[in-house]
């Protein structure tokens, strides 16, 4: 995956996001990546992310991500797409 990630420039990078079955469908996940896009948001930094589950880009793209890219991982691997959002503006 390493050779898949922007280093152009320093940006947050979500790693892992995940919600236990019993919670899933509530907003938890979406709520929780919201308040730490408020967070970067103040720092004026962009923001990276890797998804393996296509339905998830339509709620990433709600956040302000934009798919950049993708990638098969080896072995028979899933599809990665790559998703960037741009840092906010300082005012």
């Amino acid at each position: 995956m390493r050779p898949n990630h922007p280093c152009a420039e320093p940006h947050y990078y979500l790693s892992l996001l995940g919600t236990h079955d019993d919670f899933r469908e509530k907003g938890l996940g979406m709520a929780l990546l919201a308040e730490n896009l408020s967070l970067v948001d103040e720092e004026h930094l962009p923001f990276y992310l890797e998804s393996t589950n296509p339905g998830n880009l339509p709620r990433y793209g709600s956040m302000g991500f934009n798919k950049v890219g993708g990638f098969t991982l080896p072995a028979g691997g899933p599809t990665v797409d790559t998703m960037w959002r741009e840092a906010k503006p300082k005012s």
